[in-house]
């Protein structure tokens, strides 16, 4: 009886060890908007705002479509426009509405997870 014990006292263990851990939380950019949705290693492409004088991710969704996530935490090593990359992040609204291309939606990106392709 004593081994099942042992081995009862060791699955709750073993249970509140991965029920405590840690997910890393990245804050939105201080100027985003309200949430608009998460996007799980979805490619892009790094391009460079010159109006905003920052980096962002664009992603294709269609042919001649893209959603266009300016970043704010975007890793150095990935500041380099035409960039093919895998992410994870999470787009926020902007606070004044950007017109561009038809097709094109303009977003706040956060990014927690990033790498070539």
């Amino acid at each position: 009886m004593k081994p099942c014990l042992s081995i009862i006292k060791l699955i709750a263990f073993l249970t509140f060890l991965v029920g405590c851990q840690k997910k890393e939380r990245v804050d939105p950019c201080p100027q985003a908007g309200a949430f608009v949705r998460e996007l799980k290693e979805a490619v892009g492409t790094v391009y460079y705002d010159s109006t905003a004088a920052t980096y962002g991710i664009q992603v294709a969704t269609s042919m001649d479509s893209a959603d266009m996530g300016l970043t704010c935490n975007l890793p150095v090593d990935y500041q380099k426009p035409m960039t093919q990359v895998r992410f994870t992040g999470r787009y926020y609204e902007r606070e004044k509405r950007i017109t561009g291309p038809v097709g094109y939606r303009f977003y706040y990106l956060t990014v927690s997870s990033i790498a070539p392709l």
